[in-house]
């Protein structure tokens, strides 16, 4: 039976279209804005000219470097995943934690969205072990929850003990203010939930209290840390490297076209722009990043804008190089699944 117009517009059927709505809306408005960043960064033929020559004199060598860092970034990342599968009490061999991790990273580069490579990962995880379909959930969602964690306690340790380096620019220092208030707010936010967590009150608050469903979900989370205290540590442990790798990735691709940037100066504006990047305003942070670099590294370390701009891309071509064994993975599962 067809559904009657009335019913098309039911109040529950309104529910169910609206955010489907605004969702299509928000990736069209993210294709605008990427091409439009895109074409504003490329259009400008002096900044195209600094880029031609940046990439004529660079020394290629350094990508050896950044490659390396950036595996060891994932390797980082797969080991996290594994501590809290096994912390979730499901048993997963390393290699097979490798593939899907790598189907994800594959996802996460190649797809629009910096969240479908975890949902893919997930899925295939529910469908390994059925068993236990929440502990892949659960794994990524504190996977998540710790690293923005440390990054938050990095931005915020960068952002104060480098006030006055960031203040070489006006706009720059008003900017890290911001983001420094911004990341007091959310650590503070952390830290509030873990307390009611680990003091049993998150049943108390009023059923109308702000961002209490929020809280409720961290606090599942904060309650898992609790009970498994040793292995959420090491992942927090583990994250710091993982991060710092990330980082280096960026700094030895900078090396490549540069001696303007220091290792510090690099670790001290990747928190900033990981952050922001990673917000949904453009795809996949596309555009946004390659902005945020260029004009940080040009205001702070005096990179010219082309070459700040190159850097930025080829750490984004970095980890796009990494992303494709995954695909190779994903490409094995396909053809199992047609075998069988």
């Amino acid at each position: 039976m067809s559904p009657t117009p009335d019913d098309k517009l039911s109040p529950e059927t309104l529910r169910r279209e609206v955010p489907k709505l605004g969702q299509h809306l928000l990736s069209v408005l993210q294709v605008l804005i990427t091409v439009g960043l895109l074409w504003w960064l490329f259009h400008d033929p002096e900044r195209r000219q600094a880029m031609g020559d940046a990439l004529q004199k660079a020394d290629w060598r350094w990508m050896i470097a950044a490659l390396a860092a950036a595996g060891l970034c994932e390797f980082f990342g797969i080991l996290r995943w594994q501590l809290f599968l096994r912390m979730l009490h499901l048993r997963v061999r390393f290699w097979e934690v490798t593939k899907l991790f790598f189907i994800g990273a594959f996802f996460n580069q190649f797809l629009p969205g910096t969240t479908g490579g975890d949902v893919v990962r997930v899925i295939y995880l529910m469908k390994d072990h059925p068993e236990n379909k929440t502990a892949g959930f659960l794994s990524v969602a504190i996977d998540r929850l710790l690293a923005v964690l440390v990054l938050v306690a990095m931005g915020l340790g960068f952002a104060w003990t480098r006030s006055e380096w960031f203040a070489r620019s006006f706009a720059v220092g008003n900017t890290m203010k911001i983001f420094a208030i911004v990341l007091f707010v959310v650590g503070l936010g952390l830290v509030a939930s873990f307390f009611l967590t680990s003091r049993h009150l998150i049943g108390r608050l009023p059923a109308r209290f702000p961002l209490r469903e929020q809280i409720v979900k961290l606090s599942t989370l904060w309650q898992l840390c609790i009970e498994n205290r040793t292995e959420a540590l090491l992942g927090a442990i583990y994250t710091v490297p993982m991060l710092i790798s990330y980082f280096a990735a960026f700094y030895f691709a900078a090396l490549a076209f540069t001696e303007k940037v220091s290792f510090l100066d690099m670790t001290s504006i990747m928190p900033l722009v990981t952050a922001i990047s990673s917000l949904p305003i453009s795809l996949n942070g596309i555009g946004v990043r390659e902005a945020l670099f260029e004009r940080l590294l040009w205001e702070l370390c005096g990179v010219p804008q082309g070459t700040g701009l190159l850097i930025s891309i080829t750490g984004m071509f970095i980890y796009m190089a990494w992303g494709l064994p995954g695909g190779l993975f994903y490409i094995e599962r396909i053809r199992r699944r047609y075998e069988k």
